[in-house]
């Protein structure tokens, strides 16, 4: 079994659902049994959603934008 190292240290990976299936399934299991790293995992998901709801109003500054344009045409 997986142990809590591994699940805490690729818990954003998790949620975020980049991991391939077996990794995914040995966390969701892992999390199923240990309510140390499921509650790092709600917290997590939880702060995502709060950035998340946050941030949504928010635009970037047009400098910002043309700066990373300038980035990604280099």
């Amino acid at each position: 079994m997986i142990k809590c190292e591994e699940v805490l240290k690729r818990l954003n990976e998790y949620i975020d659902k980049e991991l391939d299936e077996t990794v995914t399934k040995e966390i969701m299991e892992h999390l199923k049994l240990c309510k140390y790293c499921c509650r790092h995992h709600d917290f997590e998901v939880q702060l995502k959603e709060l950035i998340k709801k946050s941030c949504f109003d928010k635009k970037a500054p047009e400098i910002l934008k043309n700066k990373i344009s300038e980035m990604l045409g280099e």
